[in-house]
């Protein structure tokens, strides 16, 4: 019992120290030079999980750098505009702000490979706006390659593209149905833990307070990053 409360009291530390970070972040949200035609070869795109700061997704920010460093390729890394908040439309903002973001690199980079990160509200966002599809175009969702979500509400357990210690018989609280991606099916990985009240049927009449689960913070110390760059690596690289 004492073990258990240490680590929340720690997970807890660990959600408001991230979100008092912000004003010392390096810009590594920055575009990098596009190549010679004016579109970067790659655009990484990562949407913040609920209150991370619009400068950059703490646990997203690092990884995009690794996947743009890695890569060898000229990238542009571009964090969504969204409210990322608690608020009841701010999903329904960010699905609205991804479509139109994605779609317009599609046309005006028909050779822009697109890869796409989301945390815990960042990744219901993207999962919404691909499973919908109702405003995504078909050459955007062709150009998309990869795909890599962290502690997703809509996180269903029987997925093929699911990753991670969580128990398969539990799924996010706002669960989307099996095999909802369709088409994306091979290009995502979802990572979830075992302790991540988020992914792993929270109590939604909690709100936020799902998010200070500890597993819902491991991602920032566990290899769930260094797996999703490997995996983005090689969707790349085919």
């Amino acid at each position: 019992m004492l073990e258990r409360s240490r680590i929340l009291l720690c997970s807890a530390t660990t959600v408001a120290a991230a979100l008092a970070l912000p004003a010392v972040l390096p810009t590594a949200s920055a575009e990098a030079s596009p190549s010679p035609s004016g579109c970067a070869e790659v655009r990484i795109v990562k949407v913040r999980g609920t209150l991370e700061p619009q400068i950059g997704s703490l646990l997203l920010t690092p990884l995009a750098g690794r996947i743009a460093q890695e890569s060898g390729r000229s990238t542009a890394v571009t964090e969504l505009e969204y409210p990322a908040s608690t608020a009841p439309d701010s999903s329904t903002r960010g699905i609205e702000n991804l479509t139109a973001l994605v779609n317009q690199a599609a046309a005006e980079c028909p050779n822009q490979r697109l890869v796409l990160l989301g945390y815990s509200q960042g990744a219901r966002v993207i999962g919404n706006t691909l499973y919908t599809r109702t405003a995504l175009t078909d050459q955007a969702a062709a150009q998309i390659d990869a795909i890599a979500l962290f502690g997703s509400p809509l996180f269903n357990g029987a997925d093929p593209y699911d990753r991670g210690n969580y128990n398969p018989a539990l799924s996010g609280f706002n669960a989307l149905p099996a095999g909802a991606l369709g088409e994306f099916t091979n290009r995502v990985r979802s990572y979830c833990n075992a302790a991540d009240r988020v992914c792993q049927g929270g109590d939604p009449a909690a709100g936020f307070g799902n998010a200070l689960s500890p597993g819902h913070v491991a991602y920032f110390v566990n290899d769930s990053r260094d797996q999703a760059a490997a995996f983005v690596h090689e969707q790349l690289s085919s």
